[in-house]
């Protein structure tokens, strides 16, 4: 495939160090489409990707596997997939949904949460963990009953957060969209490392059960947190509400609510509906995403120096099709981010690539 296309980002620009392919869809065999990437950084300083292999169809509700990847060098060699989730050869419905990673760094514990059967009457949100750096993952645990059946929503694809800073240090938080009858998002909260769940922040939809194009529909979202303790979260504007681009969400007790009167549109961030990346480091925000308000093309990066008020510059990384995607960063490596993508010629499932960018040329 073609190399990725530069814009004129002048000479804070980052740049691009390699690129990995680490899955290719192919329409062969048994799985053949590979969707919905989620990465992370892990507790020894690795990284983990995690995508849904899809059989037989590209589309949402098919059986599939949660296919695994680790890197021991920085994302330049990565291990052969492991198959984590299986659905097995099951009805269309029954299916997993990948699914939000997380890493709680006090207990060096990696954690997938996901749903399984979002298309059924009965839905179950569900958890898996490894211990060990993600080499081995144990069995899925159903943590529905703890959130409650009228809060259980799909972990959006992307990375949850353990919070830094009070309030609620140490707190993990996990974004999720879409309830089995009505529409919104919910931020759901553990204050034990994982075992236990409730839910915090909850903002519906309006209406909240049948919405329409031009209706007020949250969706995907990607939770971060600033400096000063507060969490900014970046929702997919699912039905268009006043602007083809992102809703901005914050809020300032650890996730129990999401006050409207902070909510608003970054007209900045234009969007094809979809999840985008997003991360913060030493006072620069990065968001990952197509620039384009109705078609999944044209991937770029861009940076904010003010949190977001305003965007500085953009970078293009794949000016073909391209879809989902997200960032991180490794702990000890303060030079470099990762962008976990879709991407295409033809179709934007095509691969799922890595690349790593040196970024320190970007701080003032």
């Amino acid at each position: 495939m073609p190399p990725a296309l530069s814009k004129d980002v002048g000479p804070l620009a980052p740049s691009e160090v390699y690129s990995v392919v680490l899955w290719t869809s192919h329409r062969r065999g048994e799985v053949g489409i590979f969707r919905i990437p989620v990465l992370t950084y892990t507790p020894r300083g690795n990284l983990v990707a995690m995508v849904e292999g899809r059989r037989n169809s590209e589309k949402d509700d098919v059986p599939k596997v949660i296919a695994v990847k680790r890197s021991t060098n920085a994302g330049q060699t990565w291990s052969p997939s492991q198959w984590i989730v299986d659905d097995g050869n099951t009805t269309r419905r029954y299916c997993s949904n990948v699914g939000t990673i997380f890493v709680d760094d006090m207990t060096a514990t990696i954690f997938l949460m996901y749903m399984y059967c979002g298309f059924c009457p009965t839905r179950s949100l569900m958890l898996v963990n490894s211990t060990d750096d993600g080499i081995t993952w144990g069995r899925p645990r159903n943590i529905t009953n703890l959130v409650g059946k009228n809060y259980v929503a799909h972990p959006s694809p992307g990375y949850g957060i353990q919070k830094k800073h009070d309030p609620a240090k140490g707190r993990l938080i996990v974004c999720g969209h879409g309830f089995h009858d009505g529409l919104g998002i919910v931020l759901l909260l553990s204050d034990d490392h994982g075992v236990t769940w409730r839910h915090g922040a909850f903002v519906p939809s309006v209406p909240f059960r049948r919405s329409r194009k031009g209706d007020f529909d949250p969706d995907e979202c990607q939770p971060i947190e600033l400096p000063d303790g507060s969490i900014r979260v970046v929702v997919r504007n699912e039905h268009v509400y006043k602007c083809n681009c992102k809703m901005i969400m914050k809020s300032f007790d650890g996730g129990e609510t999401l006050p409207k009167k902070f909510m608003f549109l970054d007209t900045s961030l234009i969007e094809p509906k979809i999840t985008s990346g997003v991360w913060y480091h030493n006072g620069v925000l990065f968001y990952s995403g197509p620039n384009n308000s109705n078609n999944r093309t044209d991937l770029q990066l861009r940076w904010s120096y003010n949190n977001g008020r305003t965007w500085s510059k953009a970078m293009r990384l794949w000016g073909h099709k391209a879809s989902y995607s997200t960032l991180t960063m490794l702990p000890n490596d303060q030079e470099h981010l990762y962008i976990l993508y879709e991407r295409g010629i033809k179709d934007f499932f095509e691969e799922i690539a890595i690349e790593k960018m040196k970024i320190s040329m970007i701080y003032r």
